[in-house]
Order: structure tokens, then sequence, then C-alpha cells
């Protein structure tokens, strides 16, 4: 609604737009934050008061007594139940959001702010932002508007989070590969040794899903010459490029260390092995490269007089010429995709002719868009672009220093991050520098074999090698159980990310997402909940004696708690002491939910699943969506998926387990087996079925086996 100098947008029933210009022109193109600039969805009714005008849109009540003139806080404020706003007000109350990078970080910083915020609002600030017109950024012809949304939600967290969705776009949901193994390191390793790495895998007996060649696959400005002293005299002169980033961009492959390139993209892609390439592109295409006369034919230049363009985002031409000529060869080679590195603010900033626009959210927008071919999902693995880049997953944290500290802040840091919807991080595992220390690294191992990447990475320190099995017996063994924990759970975490996309609900949870009511919620920042089925309360200080044995207080909610290790039961609503050695941390799981899981699979993201095990601890009930895709395609969007609904009731006497798929997609097994385990019960099942089972009860689990049926056959399962 328009109103003399301002435009009023209720969007849901917790969010408002509200917009002043001083000359009546109003803003209707996207934002890289507002993708849904002119629409209006939300119930809401509009009244009048004697020039007062208020919008009621359900959870919140924004007033507004003068359109002519610029907001101020006796003129625009709202109501939110007990809460109140008035413009200018300051968010003193805010939970946290996240970071661009944690470069450098060695334990606790200051975040940015997220949307949720104990004061109840929250108001995200989207004035004189560039405005993307016909697929492309421009500066905003709006300059001296200010365009703000408006969010107030109270204590319903979840509703500012859909909010947030709906104005910004939902998290999307990731290619699968990348919730596997991944093995990354800074160092200028061979072709034949990157081989060797996955033979050793196997061999140690480790999952790998996804090898990251890091800047050394391929040639630097100097690395041309071949001779060290040269090489040190051109660093210090011609190696310099337009980024002055002493020649970090390449997108030449180094035939010394990859004599043949291809050949090692195929060979890993046979072994289901997927890759990613590190890209400092600062520097853009210069005249060294293979693919240089071919990049200035496509910007219509000659190439034989050797001109070195500068690197320029906001050149339409230059950026899809780059893509053409470079990337989409290089992918076309093997490559699945891109390690967007070294575009953090105090390093490459703004792009150029747009002042108000840095370069890590629009390259994010950039290489996911260019990797949205062929149907396929869009991925770009980079820092995180602010709000907005939600749309762009996943992000990798940067170069944090090997502490108890940072441990414990990015356990903290990652739950707080899904208040902006960045719900997708991989961390380096362990720690990118700093000292040796086996125990913290299988501690940080255990954290991140419980988020959304296992990824191990490091810097060039012979010391440093993450490979799991060189850090002693005890790591490795300890180490090993988690990576193989997460190859079981793969089936329940790709299913909760799926969950995450449709309910705009992050995969790692803080506390108070679901209990936004209890205090004690709030205080735990060392756990969140990993999914509707798991609390997880990751050990971030060092133990004692030979086992390495920790002690941590954890929080456990109301409902039925079991420790996933040991099988004790927790009180409701309690404190937990839980003690633990080297191998386990605490992991509580909740009675009730039916838990999906695979077997093992050295490949655990294309493993076909035609044996799936459930997994249910005894509680009142509950159920969760399987969910499955060919983990690749856009298809996921327009229904080409399988969802198989698992529910569990127990009235105390009697239960009833039913199994429902619904749906199909390409190359989904065509027949599937299930095992149904229920642990921590004190006699055996009578089971009866609607297709024959076979049954079993020993050491306090009764298992239930059906062999392989018809993938979209119906079950259903009574205990008594």
């Amino acid at each position: 609604m328009i109103i003399d100098n301002i435009r009023i947008t209720p969007l849901t029933e917790s969010l408002v737009r509200f917009e002043y210009s001083p000359n009546g022109a109003f803003n209707d193109f996207p934002t890289l934050f507002a993708g849904k600039a002119k629409t209006t969805e939300g119930k809401y009714s509009f009244i009048n008061n004697d020039g007062a005008f208020v919008f009621d849109c359900g959870l919140i009540k924004l007033t507004c007594t003068d359109g002519k003139n610029p907001p101020a806080t006796d003129t625009l404020y709202a109501e939110i139940g007990d809460f109140k706003w008035k413009y200018g007000d300051k968010n003193t109350k805010n939970l946290g959001g996240t970071l661009s990078t944690l470069d450098g970080v060695s334990g606790w910083k200051q975040v940015d702010e997220g949307v949720l915020s104990r004061d109840g609002w929250y108001v995200i600030d989207d004035s004189a932002k560039p405005i993307i017109k016909d697929e492309w950024i421009e500066n905003s012809p709006y300059p001296d508007n200010i365009d703000i949304y408006i969010f107030g939600y109270g204590t319903d967290y979840r509703s500012a989070l859909s909010s947030l969705a709906y104005i910004s776009g939902k998290a999307e949901l990731p290619r699968k590969y990348t919730f596997g193994s991944w093995y990354s390191r800074w160092w200028p390793y061979t072709e034949q040794e990157i081989r060797d790495i996955v033979k050793e895998y196997k061999e140690h007996n480790f999952p790998l899903d996804i090898m990251v060649i890091d800047m050394d696959w391929h040639y630097n400005d100097w690395q041309l010459h071949g001779d060290e002293e040269v090489d040190k005299k051109v660093r210090a002169t011609a190696g310099k490029g337009h980024a002055d980033n002493l020649g970090w961009t390449g997108y030449t492959w180094n035939r010394r260390l990859f004599p043949d390139p291809k050949a090692l993209l195929s060979d890993l892609h046979k072994d289901s092995v997927y890759v990613t390439l590190n890209d400092h592109p600062a520097d853009g295409i210069r005249d060294n490269e293979e693919f240089y006369s071919d990049f200035m034919k496509k910007m219509g230049l000659p190439s034989n007089e050797k001109t070195n363009l500068e690197y320029d985002a906001s050149d339409k031409r230059y950026m899809q010429a780059l893509f053409d000529s470079v990337h989409s060869r290089l992918e076309k080679d093997g490559v699945d995709f891109w390690w967007v590195d070294w575009q953090q603010d105090y390093l490459f900033p703004h792009i150029k002719g747009i002042p108000t626009l840095k370069h890590l959210p629009w390259l994010n927008y950039l290489y996911y868009n260019h990797m949205k071919r062929d149907g396929n999902r869009g991925i770009s693995f980079s820092r995180w672009g602010g709000f907005g880049d939600q749309k762009h997953p996943i992000y990798f944290s940067g170069d944090t220093k090997s502490t108890w500290e940072t441990l414990a802040f990015e356990v903290w840091f990652t739950a707080a991050s899904g208040n902006t919807l960045c719900f997708y991080w991989g961390h380096d595992t362990g720690g990118f520098f700093g000292d040796r220390d086996a125990e913290m690294y299988v501690r940080w191992t255990q954290f991140t074999a419980f988020s959304t990447s296992l990824r191990a990475h490091s810097q060039r320190d012979p010391l440093l090698d993450r490979r799991p099995w060189m850090w002693g017996e005890m790591a490795e063994n300890a180490m090993r159980d988690m990576y193989h924990l997460r190859s079981r759970l793969i089936p329940y975490i790709y299913s909760t990310a799926y969950q995450a996309y449709k309910e705009d609900i992050p995969v790692i949870r803080p506390m108070y997402l679901e209990y936004p009511e209890i205090e004690a919620a709030y205080e735990y920042k060392g756990q969140y909940m990993f999914g509707d089925a798991f609390i997880c309360a990751p050990i971030t200080s060092a133990g004692e004696g030979e086992k390495c044995v920790a002690t941590h207080r954890v929080w456990v909610p109301n409902g039925k708690y079991y420790n996933f290790f040991t099988n004790e039961e927790y009180a409701p609503n309690s404190e937990a002491e839980i003690t633990c050695d080297i191998n386990t941390f605490p992991l509580l799981i909740k009675g009730g939910v039916p838990v999906p899981m695979q077997n093992y699979s050295d490949r655990m993201t294309s493993a076909v699943c035609d044996e799936l095990t459930v997994l249910c601890y005894p509680g009142d009930g509950g159920k969760f969506t399987l969910y499955e895709d060919d983990g690749i395609s856009d298809g996921y969007k327009n229904g080409e998926h399988l969802k198989t609904e698992i529910s569990y009731e127990n009235n105390g006497n009697n239960a009833v387990m039913t199994i429902t798929p619904n749906g199909k997609y390409e190359k989904m097994p065509e027949l599937r087996g299930y095992t149904l385990k229920f642990p921590c019960t004190d006699r055996q099942f009578t089971v009866k079925a609607s297709v024959p089972v076979s049954a079993e009860y020993k050491n306090g689990v009764n298992t239930v086996r059906i062999e392989k049926i018809d993938t979209l056959a119906s079950i259903r399962i009574e205990f008594s």
C-alpha cells in the first residue's frame, strides 16, 4: 500500500517491508538479499485510524503515523505480543549469526547478527543495495530511499526463519556428495600421490567421497620458469598480478605434478570420488594461460598483443568469457565444482563500479548459477556472503588455529549460523594451522561427523596431514568409528537436509529454536540438535589419562533421551554429567523417533541403499520421513524423489510401525530389505506384520528382519 511517500508491504505474519522515497519512486527489482520484492502473500488487516495506518499481520502489528516524511521513532513502531519496536531501536538481545570467514580465529570471536533475537524482532536494511536487472548486477537507481524489512515474531523463531526464507530465498539443498568425507590439504601433491591417497583410504578402512586439490594443481606465474633462482626474481617483479596476489591465480594444469589430469579425473570418477579444484580468481586470465587465446577471442580482442585484462566481475561479458573458455572446459574434463578462495573482504573487497557490493556475495551468486547447467543443482564452495547467500551453498569457514577454544567456538558458531539460514559449513576439521594434537583432532572429528560436512584440511605443514591413520593407533581407531557412523547415518543426514530446505530450519539447531521459553536452552551453548532425533554435545577440552577421559554437562529437555553409545536413559528436563573416553562423546538420541540408516559404505553418499536399517529407541512415538533422490539434479524441486514416511506409535502395551513409500526418481533401487532395531527393551516382542518377517531378541535389542521387497511397498508391523 502506498501512502504519500511511503510504501508498506505486509509479506508474512511476522514480516513487513517498509519503504520511504523522497520522490515517490520505489524499487521493484530484486537484490542479492530480497528476491520477492513485489510479492504480498500474508493475510493481514489494515485500518486508517485518524491518519495512523495500522497493518496487523498476525504476529506483528505495524503502525505508521506519517506518510510524507522519513520514518522516526514516534512515527513508525510495532507491537509483537508483549514485545515492542520503534524505528531506530538497537537490537540488544541478538542470539548471534555468523561471519564471512574464521581466518586466523584462535578462540571466541564476536559474530555478526542473525535474525533471531530475544528482543522478539529484527530489522534488515536493504536500502540502496545494488539491484539485479536482466540477470546482472547494477547500482541501485534509488540511492536515497529507505528500504527495510521488519521481522516481528516474539518467541516464534521458526516463523522468523520462514519469513527470512520467504523474502530472501530458501537454503537450497546441496549436492548429496557434499555430505560425505572430504580430503583436503594445501600440499603440492603429484597425480600419483593423489591416487595413492585414495588407495590408502580403502586400505585403512575409511570412507572418501571428495578429493580436494588445492592451488598447486595449476602453474603460478613464476612456476613456468622451472628454475628456483629465476623464480625468486620473477616472483618479486612480473609474478605480481593486477590483484598483487603473487600469482595465486592460475588455470593451467601443472604438468610437472599432473602429467595426465583428464585420466586422473576419469579414474577418480570411476571410483565414485568427486573432485574440486581451488580457484583464486583475483587475477583473471593472463597471457601465460593455456586458455588465454580462447578467452580473448570471446572478449572480441586480439590475443597476439598479450594484453592482460584486469579481473572484472562487474563485466558480464568478461565473466561469461571466463566461465566459457576456462571453467566449462575444465569441468568437461572432470572437475565437479570449484573451491572459490581468497575473496574475503580484507583481501579482495568491492567489485569495479559498484562500491556498495563486495566480491564475495556476487561471486557466490555467479559460480552457483554457472554450475546450474544440464539440470544440475548449483554449487558454490566459498566463504559466506551475508544475508541472502543461503541460496548458494556450501561454505568453508577459513583458516582457523588448532586450539580447544577454537573448537568450542565453532560448535556454538555453527549452531548460531542457522539464525541467518546459513546451514552448510565445511570446517577445517582439526584446524588449519597450529600445534599437532591427536586428542583435539579426534574431538574435532566427532563434531564434524555430526555436522553438514566431514572435511579434513590443513596448511602446508608436514606434521598436520589430516589423514586419520597418521595420528597414532588410538586416534585412528576413534576417528574410524566416527567416519563409519556418519557413513551409516547418511540417509538420516540427507533427509534432514531436505527437511531444512522444505521447512526452513537448520540441520544443526540451537536448543532455543525448539525450546524458546526454557532458559536452559539459551545457557547450554555447547550443544545442539542434529535434526529431529539427536542432541550433540561435542567434547571441547582436553581429557585425562591414557584414554583422554572427559566429562561434559548436558541439558536434557522433555521427552525420552538415551545415550547413543551406552543406552543410558536420562530424566526429562534435567542436567546430566556425561563422561566419555576418546572413543565417544555425549550423543543423545530421542526415543520414539525412527532413524533410518544404511550399511557402511566407503563411498557413503553414492552407495545404493537397498538395505535399510531403522533404529528406534523406546518412546511414546514419532515419525521421520526418509528422503531420497539422485543427489545432484534440480529434479528434487519438481517431485523427482522418493519419500518414505516411517511412523512409530506406542500406547504402552502395543506398538505399531508403518513404512509408507511414495514417489520415484531415476535409478532408485527396485527392491529393498529392512532391519528394524529396537534397543533398550526388556522382553521379546510378539510381531504381527503385513509382510513376511523374522524376529529375534538379543542383549536387550529386538530385531525384525524383512527380506527384500518392492521398494514402493507399504509395511505395517504390530508389536506386543
